[in-house]
Formats: structure tokens, sequence, C-alpha cells
């Protein structure tokens, strides 16, 4: 059941991130806007940290959650990037690691002890970037800066308290730089994602705050 509902979400966003990518391609060089010799598709498989930021939560009355606190992790980050020109490219992304979220609600004041919940879940990246890149430095070189969005997806991996299957809508930044030899490459980056703190559906976890992800990553590329 839980891989319907992936399939659902993600294959929907995959054909129109695809189409996006292919119609976008089509225009450029329809106007002539590349270089004859420039490579402009990347596959990037790159490993990842997934560094969370803690929530908490000032002036909580009786029931509201206090904090949350996500587990670090690692992870794995695959990617298609088209080039247009020297300056720009597209880029659709689809990322996985495994984590553990916590959620802590105080003792309060009438007697009432505290409450603490804890769910492991899969947590996927599904994503599309406008990434601005620089032409080739020394023949080797080329940096870029990147910005976009999509979304993130929590499945439990048990069933603890009722949680559900739950997709929060993302937006992500970063910076890095790539190292071309020919076909082969490597590539180092920085991604920050912004979105709300999932729920999994239950009223209980629900703190409607927004969180962040740090996330470091190296990996190889292959052009052509």
């Amino acid at each position: 059941m839980q891989m319907l509902h992936f399939r659902k979400l993600v294959i929907p966003l995959a054909a129109g991130l695809g189409l996006a990518l292919t119609t976008g391609a089509w225009a450029q060089q329809s106007a002539g806007a590349t270089p004859p010799d420039q490579q402009h598709s990347e596959l990037s498989a790159q490993a990842t940290g997934v560094f969370w930021r803690s929530t908490n939560i000032s002036n909580v009355t009786s029931g509201e959650i206090d904090q949350h606190i996500a587990t670090n992790s690692v992870g794995l980050l695959l990617g298609y990037r088209y080039h247009f020109n020297s300056w720009e490219a597209l880029e659709a992304e689809f990322g996985y690691t495994q984590n553990g979220q916590r959620y802590y609600t105080p003792a309060t004041a009438g007697g009432a002890s505290g409450a603490a919940y804890a769910i492991n879940s899969r947590m996927f990246d599904v994503d599309a970037n406008e990434v601005i890149t620089t032409p080739s430095l020394l023949g080797i070189f080329q940096p870029f800066v990147l910005a976009g969005g999509g979304m993130l997806g929590f499945v439990p991996r048990a069933n603890p308290y009722g949680a559900n299957n739950q997709w929060r809508p993302m937006f992500d930044y970063g910076a890095g730089l790539d190292f071309h030899i020919f076909h082969l490459g490597a590539r180092l980056e920085y991604r920050g994602l912004i979105f709300k703190v999932p729920d999994f559906g239950l009223a209980a976890l629900n703190t409607n705050k927004f969180t962040h992800i740090a996330s470091p990553s190296l990996g190889l590329v292959f052009t052509w």
C-alpha cells in the first residue's frame, strides 16, 4: 500500500519534470543558443549528509508539542541536468535516506506528565532546480548556484500511533563546484531544504513550524 501511494505521487511528477526539460531543451536548440561542442546532459550520483535543525516552540500550552528533533543521516541523491548553454541549466533530482522523527510534549502546571513520540521513516526527495553556471574555468572547473523546489515524502517504517505517509512541499537552494575531465567528473555541492515539520497526519504531532535541512554532498558526474 505504501509503494502504491508513492508511485501515484512520484510517477506524474517525474513525467512532468521530463516534459519540462525536453521542451526547454528543444526551444534552446532551435534558437541556436548553445555552441556545437557543448555537452548538454549530465547524470550524477552523490552521497549526501542530511542534517536537521531542531525545532523548539515557545509559549506552549497543554497538549502542544514543545520540541521536534530528527536524527541526522546519510543518503543518496541521483540527478539529471540539462545545459541550455554555458550559463543556464535545469535539473531533476531524486533523493533517499532514512531517519527518525522525535516529538516531545512538556509536563504542564496542572500535573499532566510530558510525552514523547518516535517515528522511524524513509524520506524521499523529488525536486527540480534552475541552475546558473559559469563557463568552464581552466578547462575543468565549473561553479554553479541553484534554486528550486519539489516534494519531500515521509513513509513510516512501521505504523506507530496510526502514522500515515505524508508529502511536504519544499523549497531548496544551493551552490557547488564541478570538476570535469572529458566525460567524467566529480561534484561537490551544498543544498539547503526548507519545509514544514512532518506530522504524519496526526494532530497530536502538528507543530505548525518550518524546519531546515543542511545537505552537503559529494559524488560523480557523467556528461555527454
